[in-house]
């Protein structure tokens, strides 16, 4: 499994969770400071990173797209008692 990135509060610091290999980072990062992060803390756990974006041990790119819950659309909502 490859390391995630989960958006945390701001009051939370950067860490890395070896057992769920997520790396919490504080949501308001620009995209240039996430990235910059993340390839820190990889660089702390010795995982060579390349020029540009942040790379994860398996080689793949680290998503550092904040993640946005699916909501349901109108359609898909139960009305319950009036």
């Amino acid at each position: 499994m490859c390391v995630r990135v989960r958006y945390a509060p701001p009051d939370v610091l950067p860490a890395f969770d070896a057992e769920e290999r997520v790396i919490t980072i504080p949501r308001f990062l620009s995209p240039a400071r996430r990235a910059t992060l993340v390839r820190a803390i990889l660089h702390e756990l010795v995982v060579e990173q390349p020029e540009l974006g942040a790379r994860c041990w398996c080689g793949d790119p680290v998503d550092l797209t904040p993640r946005i819950p699916h909501q349901r659309g109108s359609e898909q909502v139960v009305k319950h008692g009036a």
